[in-house]
């Protein structure tokens, strides 16, 4: 199953509800429970099994990793476990998408989430060789009292109970590279938002094989859970949701956050610029990423990607509304159709800037504002929204989260100089125009918003307006964060440390270039490599990349290679297609080779010759 349209549907007491929102979800919901609890509380919960997959690891490596894992502490594996709990908040996050009458049901916060690790042991799933645990999960949602019955019927009274069937990857990790876009539900993201360290946050059990409104990049030839099983394994989980009794001594444990008066005010989070990486793209001239000005120019350019992360810390939605062709948001400019993405963007969302003085860059992006995660967990935080790229807003209480691969969610930093490496600061200024209303809009007589013309103009030359509101006098205090990023001289993601434990050729961290010129070819020719260790202690895998005239070696990921083995006591060759020239300074006939112990940690010592 896909995301289909719905009808948006909005509180009264929000600032959408001036922009004309539909209250369809609330008019097919059961009349509420009488309103002699100051909440509802609902209890999370659900038994699942994860695990490191072993079967990317060869034989005479996999025995000594095996009881390297099993010897691991409850908190490796509840850092495991809480990335595959993450592949299930998709569905939850957008479920009123998947069935009608129904909204969302989203898990509590994360630090409110109670993993429980068993022993580790040594088995199989699906066929795969595996170190896994059983775990259970639990939490408690705090919600309006009425919000339980708007997210499902059956929690509208005490003893009421849903379970969500999910078949979960047994290994979170290396989804991208292990089932390709079979897992991946791409609606409403443009092409290639897909990556190594965001897939969970992509990921739909749901997704069919072939052509459907999960993928946009790639169409596989499986269905997720035909991918899971082949290529990784299946955890089959039921998350189970009951209505407990009020208790004031739980809704204390568990409660979150706390709403500030008198309308929206947003909140830029600098955990998400602490969320970053560095990647190497080419961008042909007809790129998207050029005409709306998110690259300095064509050919290989090295992006500093992030997170952007913003909370709604106020008692309303902040909200733009529908963008459909004659709504006040598109009429007024507030949003304007791209004719290269064909989609509508919000063009003054935030801005993005790494360094000072001469080495500044930045660059203004365009997005769809969106309700994506419920930060707080309180009596004043709807289970709920409306919100969708075709009705867009954050609810009160929740956050509006960009996360690190998505198109254009970088700053461009192909120009730096990065020499010995140049330490800077990363900044996410949200609202940086103030064309989200954060305080109170000020309405006409018919009770609508009002717009005043601004000095900015749309990709087609057009005047855009903005909300007449009455701001907050301190607005601003909470829109901008900063952290400190380092650029090495070269290379990133795929030479960087690993952040987590992750093992197998197609791990895209720990890499290190093989040190010397880039191996010069023919282009379109077969290119031999003859790949000898230096020690047979430990198998390293080898990554052949493209090289580029302009930046050297391109430390690419997995899925990019020209080709990859693994090298154990043996030479081993691996046969490549040589780059043909992209455009006229890439002109092709160049490789880099990387590599990698398949075990973080081991000797990575090999060389490769061009036969």
């Amino acid at each position: 199953m896909v995301r289909p349209s719905s009808s948006p549907r909005a509180s009264s007491r929000t600032q959408a509800g001036a922009l004309g929102a539909s209250l369809l979800l609330a008019a097919c919901a059961p009349e509420p429970a009488p309103a002699t609890d100051p909440g509802a509380l609902i209890d999370v919960s659900f038994e699942s099994r994860v695990g490191v997959l072993l079967d990317t690891v060869p034989e005479g490596a996999r025995e000594a990793l095996a009881t390297q894992l099993l010897a691991e502490d409850a908190d490796f594996w509840r850092v495991r476990a809480g990335r595959q709990v993450e592949t299930a908040l998709y569905r939850l996050v957008y479920r009123n998408l998947y069935v009608e009458g129904l909204g969302q049901l989203p898990l509590p916060p994360v630090d409110q989430w109670v993993i429980a690790p068993g022993a580790a042991e040594r088995g199989t799933i699906d066929g795969h060789d595996y170190v896994f645990v059983d775990y259970t999960y639990a939490g408690t949602l705090l919600a309006p009292l009425a919000e339980a019955a708007l997210a499902d019927p059956a929690l509208a009274t005490v003893g009421g109970m849903v379970d969500e069937p999910f078949v979960l990857p047994a290994d979170p990790e290396s989804l991208l590279e292990r089932t390709g876009y079979a897992c991946m539900n791409e609606s409403d993201f443009p092409p290639n938002s897909v990556d190594t360290e965001n897939a969970r946050q992509f990921f739909d059990d749901t997704c069919e094989r072939g052509e459907s409104e999960c993928h946009i990049t790639e169409i596989p030839g499986e269905s997720c859970l035909e991918a899971l099983e082949n290529a990784v394994g299946r955890s089959e989980v039921m998350i189970h949701f009951e209505r407990i009794p009020w208790d004031d001594a739980r809704a204390d444990e568990v409660r979150v956050g706390a709403q500030r008066d008198g309308g929206p005010q947003l909140r830029a989070l600098d955990e998400g610029v602490r969320d970053h990486r560095i990647v190497y793209r080419y961008f042909p001239a007809d790129s998207c990423a050029i005409s709306e000005g998110c690259v300095g120019g064509s050919g290989w350019r090295r992006l500093l990607q992030f997170t952007a992360t913003v909370q709604n810390l106020g008692d309303e939605d902040v909200a733009l509304g529908d963008v459909g062709p004659t709504s006040p948001a598109v009429v007024n400019r507030l949003v304007s159709f791209s004719e290269c993405h064909r989609h509508m963007h919000f063009n003054h969302y935030g801005r993005f800037e790494f360094g000072d003085g001469d080495m500044a860059l930045g660059g203004k992006r365009a997005f769809c504002l969106e309700s994506t995660s419920r930060y707080f967990n309180n009596e004043d935080t709807p289970l709920t929204h409306p919100y969708s790229c075709a009705f867009q807003g954050v609810a009160a209480g929740w956050g509006d989260d960009y996360i690190a691969g998505l198109d254009c969610q970088w700053v461009d930093v192909t120009s730096i100089d990065a020499t010995g490496g140049v330490t800077a600061p990363l900044r996410f200024i949200v609202n940086p125009d103030e064309f989200l209303c954060e305080g109170a809009l000020v309405l006409d007589e018919g009770g609508n918003p009002t717009f005043e013309p601004t000095e900015f103009r749309n990709e087609a030359g057009e005047v855009e307006q903005r909300f007449v509101c009455d701001r907050f006098p301190d607005a601003n205090a909470d829109n901008a964060v900063e952290a400190p990023v380092t650029l090495p001289e070269e290379g990133g993601l795929a030479t960087a440390p690993c952040r987590r434990f992750l093992v197998g050729a197609e791990r895209n961290c720990d890499y290190e270039r093989q040190p010397g010129e880039l191996v010069a070819c023919t282009p379109g020719e077969t290119l031999t490599l003859s790949c000898t260790a230096a020690s047979s202690s430990a198998p390293v895998a080898v990554r052949v990349c493209e090289g580029s005239h302009a930046l050297g070696g391109i430390p690419c990921l997995h899925n990019e290679a020209l080709g990859v083995a693994v090298v154990e006591d043996a030479a081993v060759t691996v046969e490549v297609s040589c780059p043909v020239a992209r455009d006229t300074v890439e002109v092709g006939g160049l490789v880099s080779v990387f590599r990698a112990g398949v075990v973080p940690g081991t000797d990575a010592a090999v060389t490769c010759t061009a036969l």
